[in-house]
């Protein structure tokens, strides 16, 4: 079988190393500005006081104070193994022989697919494999939809799909393992002034192992069960809904629950796995913790591919070791999926330029891009703005210039729409599931957002403009845009030191590349819409963190010398050394990562006590309405509760009705008791947030006291919350004797 052709690449000319040349060239006076950028920089980095301080801190707390854990370290590896034994290890063992198991099935799934469209055998047995990851897991996630839409949420299903998936795959491989082989060769080849560079640099794809113990917390921390209010509201609640009824439908109490919910998909895929809806919970945030090692894992194929393998190495360290990222994936929140998403969908689009550059335009290499898009879509509705946009922008320009032979606008045009199609067709097939779902169960594709266009079941105006504000830019002010730069770039808590001072350095003088400029200006297109069009929350910009690495992997190749090789060691050595340090010493969240999982489980820590008491008399616990508490998840008795955006179902049983008219509402839905959580409640009451009903007032719940249609259990020790019995028709209550 011929080889097939090597890819080509965008090697960069070499920087000039000669020592004599330093002077002449002006490296060594811009050497001792880089130094002094670096110095203020770090200083203020480490002095920026915290925002989110750690628990019971006292006065400003500064982000050098995190440093401290290190002269604990005894005690931090002590927490790291608290509670650690041989049954304990077995459960996460569990755990991530299921993930594992799912992450393999995608990739097969995702390899054949890239087969279908005829890329694989261009690419590196890198690439391959973070793209077909990618296309899997989205593949996998969008038939989980299907399943879930059928009401066949079924293991047997489940695991013939699988085997079915492997078994295809594993044909084709035996088939073409030869011819692969030859591919892997020739792809993988560096160019002789990119090897040149790295050993100059020494900077090769060993100094990853530095990025293994970021990988050994984040995987760590997706195994512990959540703590992060979104995750117990929907990321997870959704899908243990889904679970325990059998099939997926529209859930009216709970918003987020009718959005995309690519990544939650894993979670429920996870339960289906192991016949259990809270194992299975962490069987999903564990994968999708794995989307930041896939992430630095696509950033050091763009950096070897478009740059040299530098760049790569670095990128991908730089990212893996940011504290929002691992913070986001150990959490279980679904940026880091987003990021990884929209970072594949910009390296296919890269690809299919880079092949019509060299004149082998190849529009199937959009497809593959179109699908990634909408996989980011199918994580988060910002990825409509965030990444099909300015793609699809990209593809229309680069498809519009480059044919220039074509004399009439009218006929370039008609150039464009071909390319630009199939992007749109692909991304439509990655998330449009999705839409149609919606547009099926709520009338409105976009639910719940553009209400006054589609409408929506459950939405009214009020409950529609209370979103829409909560979800909105505070302002325009200049001053504000500053300030959130300065966020974003410096102040926001869980940034890495390494990203923004390396980042500049990728727009410095001569050293300024082509790929710099692109991810530069993506990267700020990202920042305009984040402050044009969202809520400014700091979530909401992470997914753009891969395109800052990035920079960062380039920037720290600005030169070669001797001195600057010194001082790049020393610079990622603090930067690893402090981000590791934030991540594990338990300041910011449980380090217990080996404590039995039943025990992290019940964990008073972790979970509201009134919860806890409600799983402890489960045998007494018919139904329990929550009133302001929209973080079921770790309830184990049946429930019934509202999103603050959602209509307040209290409200809707007792609003205008006697006493027993509500105590029959009760009974009807089978409720034995009524949480309300005070604390939950004065905080959307609280100056600028989301607002909550006016009717949840102690008055409305003691009348009902008085009548006799609730008892209130007895308080707990300094806490806001209130439980009530319900009294049952012809039972005389304790207050009433």
């Amino acid at each position: 079988m011929a080889n097939p052709a090597k890819p080509r690449r965008n090697v960069p000319t070499r920087p000039p190393a000669s020592a004599e040349g330093l002077a002449r060239n002006g490296i060594g006076a811009r050497l001792i500005l880089v130094w002094g950028w670096l110095a203020i920089y770090l200083v203020a980095f480490f002095l920026a006081p915290l925002a989110s301080a750690p628990p019971g801190a006292a006065g400003v707390v500064r982000r050098g104070n995190l440093w401290s854990s290190l002269l604990l370290a005894d005690e931090v590896f002590q927490r790291w193994i608290e509670g650690c034994t041989w049954h304990a290890l077995g459960q996460r063992g569990m755990i991530l022989l299921v993930a594992g198991t799912i992450l393999a099935v995608a990739t097969a799934a995702g390899s054949i697919g890239l087969r279908a469209l005829g890329v694989g055998r261009t690419l590196t047995r890198l690439e391959r494999f973070v793209l077909a990851a990618g296309v899997g897991l989205n593949g996998l996630s969008l038939f989980t939809l299907v399943l879930g839409l059928c009401g066949a949420l079924r293991y047997e299903i489940v695991v013939a799909a699988g085997l079915t998936i492997v078994l295809v795959e594993a044909v084709f491989w035996w088939r073409q393992r030869s011819g692969r082989q030859d591919s892997i060769a020739s792809a993988t080849h560096l160019d002789a002034s990119a090897r040149e560079t790295d050993e100059r640099l020494q900077i090769s794809r060993g100094w990853l192992w530095l990025a293994l113990p970021f990988v050994a917390v984040i995987l760590l921390g997706g195994l512990m069960p959540p703590l992060d209010f979104d995750v117990r509201e929907y990321h997870l609640q959704a899908p243990k809904e889904f679970y325990l009824s059998g099939r997926i439908t529209f859930l009216p109490h709970n918003v987020y629950a009718n959005m995309p919910l690519g990544t939650e998909m894993l979670s429920l895929l996870g339960m289906i796995a192991v016949g259990d809806w809270w194992i299975g919970a962490l069987v999903g945030k564990t994968l999708i913790g794995v989307f930041a090692p896939l992430a630095a894992l696509g950033l050091l194929a763009i950096g070897t591919r478009f740059a040299w393998q530098t760049v790569g190495v670095l990128a991908a360290l730089v990212y893996i070791s940011i504290p929002w990222i691992v913070l986001e994936s150990t959490q279980g929140l679904v940026e880091g999926a987003f990021a990884f998403y929209l970072l594949m969908a910009f390296y296919a689009v890269l690809l299919w330029r880079q092949r019509r550059q060299a004149g082998e335009p190849s529009n199937r290499l959009l497809a593959l891009a179109g699908f990634l898009a909408g996989a980011a879509v199918s994580c988060k509705y910002p990825a409509v703005v965030y990444c099909v946009l300015p793609l699809s922008g990209a593809i229309a320009y680069v498809s519009f210039v480059s044919q220039a032979n074509i004399k009439t606008y009218a006929g370039r045009a008609a150039a464009v729409a071909r390319p630009l199609g199939v992007f749109l067709l692909a991304c439509s097939l990655g998330c449009g599931p999705w839409f149609a779902k919606n547009a099926v169960l709520t009338g409105n594709p976009t639910y719940p957002l553009l209400y006054n266009l589609f409408d929506g079941q459950s939405r009214t105006p009020e409950n529609a403009r209370q979103f829409a504000q909560a979800h909105s830019p505070p302002n325009y002010d200049p001053s504000d845009l500053l300030r959130r730069a300065a966020d974003v770039t410096l102040s926001s808590d869980w940034l890495s030191p390494l990203l923004t001072p390396l980042a500049a350095l990728a727009l410095l003088g001569a050293r300024r590349s082509r790929l710099a400029l692109l991810v530069a200006g993506y990267f700020l297109f990202v920042f305009g819409a984040w402050w044009l069009l969202t809520h400014r929350i700091d979530r909401f910009w992470v997914p753009a963190l891969p395109l800052l690495a990035l920079l960062a992997g380039v920037g720290a190749t600005w030169s070669d010398t001797r001195w600057w090789r010194s001082t790049l060691a020393f610079v990622i050595g603090i930067g690893l050394l402090f981000n590791f340090a934030v991540l594990t010493g338990g300041q910011l969240v449980d380090n217990r990562y080996l404590a039995d999982l039943q025990v992290l489980r019940a964990d008073p820590q972790r979970i509201d006590p009134w919860h806890a008491y409600l799983n402890q008399h489960a045998a007494e616990v018919t139904g329990v309405l929550l009133v302001g508490d929209a973080q079921p998840f770790d309830l184990d008795v049946p429930v019934l509760y509202n999103t603050v955006f959602d209509d307040c179902l209290f409200e809707q049983i007792a609003r205008g009705r006697t006493s027993q008219q509500v105590q029959a509402a009760l009974d009807e839905r089978k409720i034995s008791h009524v949480y309300v959580a005070w604390g939950e409640i004065d905080r959307y009451r609280s100056q600028g947030n989301y607002g909550i009903t006016d009717y949840l007032q102690p008055e409305v719940f003691d009348r009902l006291v008085a009548a006799g249609v609730l008892e209130a259990v007895p308080q707990k020790a300094d806490h806001a919350g209130q439980l009530f019995r319900v009294v049952r028709r012809g039972e005389v209550s304790k207050s009433s004797r």
